[in-house]
């Protein structure tokens, strides 16, 4: 049964949904420009901030045109 928790990605998992290689997305995390979560020494992100996320680099992108 799933409840309104967020699914936690690995960084493997989020490349692949976002389409982009991981060394991206490590950049992303050393420059705290893409929300993630650290458990011990692993990176974890939420799924739905990651899908939030997204939307908001959208809206950015349609307010600058």
């Amino acid at each position: 049964m799933k409840n309104n928790s967020s699914t936690f990605l690995t960084i493997q998992q989020v490349a692949s949904l976002l389409n982009v290689k991981e060394s991206l997305l490590r950049s992303l995390v050393f420059k705290k420009q893409i929300p993630y979560h650290k458990i011990g020494r692993l990176l974890r992100f939420s799924e739905m901030e990651i899908l939030n996320w997204v939307d908001s680099k959208k809206q950015e992108e349609e307010s600058c045109l």
